[in-house]
């Protein structure tokens, strides 16, 4: 199972994922805050964006996302596609994006879908290695259950 995904297709940037790095990073979600009805995915990348851009972060808001080592062994995590799209910088005709999975299928998404959703990595406190390395959830919690899994490429097109 590669453990490497690619972002390409329509996009001036590329990109090469290793989700097996994305446990030490800050833009995390746990999938169970994700899928609470008080998340919102725009507010959170907004202070993720003042927080690295040196702004102070309320003490109480900053605890909530950070997690310790232990739950980084115990709990289910994910990272917003959002970012990963717009660093790719997609170009202007692009509409969808295409994922590539593991049994040979195609999975395809509008480009606002995707950058709405997020790359589950870890389950449980491990990386995920059946159906892997990455897994899409659509923001929507109706779809929960409904996730694309086995994510080995991904064509923004």
């Amino acid at each position: 199972m590669p453990e490497i995904v690619t972002i390409t297709g329509l996009v001036s940037f590329p990109l090469t994922l290793d989700p097996s790095s994305w446990i030490f990073d800050d833009r995390k979600i746990d999938i169970d805050d994700f899928f609470s009805n008080d998340f919102d995915l725009d507010e959170f990348l907004e202070a993720q964006k003042d927080e690295r851009a040196g702004a102070a972060i309320p003490r109480l808001a900053k605890g909530q996302r950070k997690y310790k080592k232990q739950e980084w062994l115990t709990r289910s995590f994910a990272i917003p596609v959002k970012i990963f799209i717009e660093n790719s910088e997609p170009k202007n005709e692009a509409t969808q994006v295409t994922f590539s999975l593991q049994n040979g299928e195609k999975a395809i998404v509008s480009l606002e879908d995707a950058k709405s959703g997020v790359f589950a990595f870890s389950i449980n406190g491990r990386i995920i290695e059946e159906d892997g390395p990455l897994h899409f959830y659509f923001q929507d919690p109706s779809m929960k259950d409904k996730a694309i899994k086995g994510i080995t490429s991904i064509i923004v097109e």
